[in-house]
């Protein structure tokens, strides 16, 4: 069976290290220990998740059709101060959320305290081993046609590998039996006084298993063996997921006969009630964020195929409001170089109002701007604050 943390290390090249390390500010030794200890915690993390049926289902799905295109070029999500939503950067945070919840601040800090980088270059260095490891097991997956079951087993399987070599103060945090933290946590003094006891194992060895001769002899009972148990998925009762999803729909006919269709809590729906609240005046603080617009990663060009749906409706409710003016501004985290993020920014934002306009959109009705990292809406600190940084966002300037 494959070795994972192996097939993980093939992507830690030089040049990907090089790479971080300049962006970051930070020595290449530090960043090459960052990421290796990154990757063993996320490992673990999975592995700790195999007997939660509904957790190992949601996460088997999610690495299934996991895109392990972006272990080709590893090094575009180094400090790309991306925009694109569902990019491997946010969904990897997403996954790192469920496996640790509120404890990722911790590892970070225990991460960074191991590699001695700052708490925020580990921050941003997970967001390149969290699309490593998700892109290392999605094509496991899809290439050995693995089920739950099967991923399961493999995790379970090398499960020990994962916690012998966390980071020194990772296994206790997050609570993983058996983790030694040996990585720089072994002391010389304990290595002399292990190495001074080792005749005392066989002597203890042979007691036990004296008295282990003794005790059957006695109770005529063979020991127990111990069972494992395949970890189950259990069922999905699928008419209240159903249910679930219509909840979310959002749909409105406009007066032109088209039909939006997108989520409640899109971008369509609240920028067409603020256009038909006339209680709701302009103003400079109201902003709308796409909620599909995708880019490729650390490029200005639009993946139609996700984001067309959206732009359409976008176009549609501009053509049956023909006086409303937006304004279209483009956001980033603040990972990387400021002046290159402001750069991206603008262009993202005048790829979005250049493909409105091929739509059919008049020009002047739009007006592109790039913020950069100004105006965050979440914290920098952890990858999915700056997921939501990461964003596209319109502002009505007329109705």
């Amino acid at each position: 069976m494959a070795n994972l943390l192996d097939a993980v290390k093939i992507y830690l090249t030089p040049a990907l290290i090089q790479q971080a390390a300049q962006t970051l500010g930070e020595q290449e030794n530090g960043v090459s220990k960052t990421l290796s200890g990154l990757t063993p915690v996320i490992l673990a993390g999975l592995a700790d998740k195999v007997n939660d049926g509904n957790a190992l289902g949601n996460i088997f799905n999610t690495l299934a059709k996991f895109d392990a295109g972006v272990l080709d070029n590893l090094g575009s999500l180094v400090g790309s101060g991306n925009l694109a939503h569902n990019d491997p950067k946010d969904l990897a945070g997403n996954l790192v959320g469920t496996l640790f919840g509120n404890k990722v601040p911790g590892i970070l800090n225990a991460v960074a305290a191991f590699a001695g980088v700052k708490s925020s270059s580990v921050s941003a260095l997970l967001g390149v081993a969290g699309p490593l490891v998700m892109g290392v097991l999605g094509k496991k997956i899809n290439t050995d046609g693995l089920n739950v079951s099967g991923l399961a087993n493999l995790l379970l399987s090398q499960k020990d590998d994962f916690l012998s070599v966390l980071p020194t103060g990772v296994g206790a945090l997050l609570g993983f039996a058996g983790a030694s933290g040996a990585r720089g946590g072994e002391t010389a003094t304990t290595t002399a006084q292990t190495s001074g006891l080792k005749w005392l194992w066989p002597l203890l060895g042979l007691v036990a298993l004296g008295l282990s001769f003794m005790y059957l002899a006695r109770t005529c009972k063979q020991p127990a063996q111990p069972v494992v148990e395949t970890p189950t998925v259990p069922q999905v009762d699928s008419a209240a997921i159903k249910a679930a999803e219509a909840a979310k729909r959002y749909a409105k006919t406009l007066a032109s006969g088209f039909e939006i269709k997108g989520n409640r809590d899109g971008i369509e729906s609240k920028l067409i009630a603020f256009i038909e609240d006339t209680s709701k005046p302009v103003d400079k603080t109201t902003w709308f964020s796409f909620d599909r617009l995708t880019f490729k990663t650390g490029s200005a060009e639009i993946e139609m195929d996700k984001s067309k749906e959206q732009l359409v409706n976008i176009y549609e409710t501009l053509k049956a409001f023909p006086k409303v003016k937006l304004k279209v501004g483009g956001y980033t985290d603040n990972v990387g170089n400021e002046a290159a993020n402001m750069k991206l920014s603008l262009a993202r934002a005048r790829a979005t109002v250049a493909a409105l306009e091929a739509m059919g959109v008049e020009k002047g009705r739009l007006s592109p701007e790039g913020y950069g990292s100004q105006h965050p809406v979440a914290s920098n600190d952890t990858e999915e604050g700056r997921a939501q940084n990461r964003r596209i966002d319109v502002r009505v300037t007329q109705k």
